[in-house]
C-alpha cells in the first residue's frame, strides 16, 4: 500500500516500495516497515495450521477461554 501523508507541522510523510521492501520517508529521513506477519504468510507450516484454525472457526469448532482453562487444569491439554 503506497500512501501520503501532511502532518499538521506541514511535513509529507510518504510510503514506497524499493527493492522489494516496503519503506517510510518521513522530513526526508527513510525507514523501512517491517511487518512480521508477511512471514508467517510464507511459512507453509504455519499457513496450514491458520488454514485449520479458520475451518474450525467456520464448523463451529471453537472453545472459551473458560473452557480452555479447565481443561488444563484437568491436564487435557
Amino acid at each position: 500500500m503506497q500512501f501520503s501523508l501532511k502532518a499538521p507541522d506541514g511535513s509529507v510523510i510518504k510510503s514506497y516500495h524499493k527493492n522489494r521492501r516496503e519503506f517510510i520517508q518521513i522530513a526526508g529521513m527513510e525507514y523501512e516497515i517491517y511487518n512480521p506477519v508477511n512471514e508467517f504468510d510464507t511459512d507453509p507450516e504455519i499457513r496450514q495450521m491458520i488454514e485449520e484454525s479458520e475451518e474450525d472457526i467456520k464448523h463451529g469448532r471453537v472453545y472459551s477461554t473458560e473452557e480452555m482453562i479447565e481443561a488444563i487444569k484437568r491436564g487435557e491439554l
